[in-house]
């Protein structure tokens, strides 16, 4: 049982109906109730584990084969009820809408001690970092498909891991490390790109010209020893590389302190790996210029012609 918070009203679940009828009258829905209680439940956990859509419990309700079909399609419509395109034809959000939702919504310490207080939040926090580490083990695997099935699902993860690892790879087909890179770059499926992001390389590419390369079109990335992986710039022109900067994902420090995190990995482990990315490209020879989302947003086309006159090497 669960209990009102706003009224005493105790139930397995707090609907629509009692915070409108039934309450104090302030909220419409538990959405409303749960900005002015953040972190209090509107379903009993008992019951919500009884009734949560899983594949176990479809399973039970429709069979084996059925089950299984009604996961897939389930998993396909919260797919789709999570992207982009489905938030900006439903609510009309923009995609700085969209990112604050997914910053709100993202399992981080922040996040957690937001939820569930200080305390319980930091615990909560740790048991998902635990969790998430216990994930990627061969026993997790395993425990979860058995020991034929989970030893095959874990080796053909890690082989997936290996086949986008430059050292491996070039291993493999005897070619350089650089040329592997180049192979593994070229996958259409290497990075997202941010409508903005594209945006920005369109406008550069309509008054520049054809670009050497950008991540849309047949991507330059470079092995970077101190971060032992492969990185990938938006956009490499002769002497020039142009890095676009989510304020988001890169940590903008204009909104962000070196205290915070996102998505649960510190702010000075984002600055740190980006300051190493960049300073792989200047000892490689290229000047480099980063541009942040917020300021291209703010006057777009004074940015671009900025960036076009800075490529030029134009005073």
């Amino acid at each position: 049982m669960i209990i009102c918070k706003e009224c005493g009203f105790a139930s397995n679940r707090l609907q629509w109906t009692h915070f409108k009828y039934n309450c104090s009258g302030r909220f419409k829905n538990g959405k409303e109730y749960q900005l002015e209680y953040p972190g209090e439940l509107l379903v009993d956990p008992s019951l919500s584990k009884k009734t949560a859509v899983t594949l176990d419990n479809l399973k039970k309700k429709y069979g084996d084969i059925e089950g299984d079909i009604k996961w897939q399609e389930y998993k396909n419509k919260q797919a789709y009820s999570n992207s982009f395109e489905y938030k900006k034809n439903k609510l009309g959000w923009s995609e700085d809408q969209f990112t604050e939702y997914n910053k709100s919504r993202a399992v981080t310490l922040k996040n957690m001690i937001a939820a569930h207080g200080e305390i319980d939040g930091i615990e909560k926090w740790g048991e998902y970092c635990d969790r998430q580490r216990y994930t990627n083990t061969k026993n997790y695997f395993i425990e979860k498909y058995g020991n034929v099935v989970g030893t095959n699902k874990y080796l053909e993860v890690n082989k997936q891991k290996a086949s986008n690892n430059p050292k491996l790879l070039a291993e493999k087909l005897s070619i350089t490390v650089d040329q592997a890179v180049d192979l593994i770059c070229s996958r259409s499926s290497l990075r997202y790109n941010s409508n903005v992001e594209k945006e920005f390389i369109k406008l550069v590419e309509s008054q520049l010209g054809p670009l050497d390369h950008s991540s849309l079109k047949s991507p330059f990335g470079k092995w970077c020893h101190d971060l032992d992986k492969y990185v990938v710039y938006d956009i490499q022109h002769k002497d020039c590389i142009i890095e676009f900067n989510g304020d988001y994902w890169h940590a903008n420090p204009a909104f962000y302190s070196d205290k915070d995190t996102i998505r649960g990995r510190p702010v000075y482990d984002i600055w740190n790996a980006e300051l190493k990315k960049i300073n792989l490209a200047k000892d490689l020879g290229y000047r480099v210029l980063v541009v942040w989302e917020s300021n291209y947003n703010a006057d777009k086309f004074k940015t671009v012609k900025e960036v076009i006159k800075w490529i030029l090497n134009e005073q």
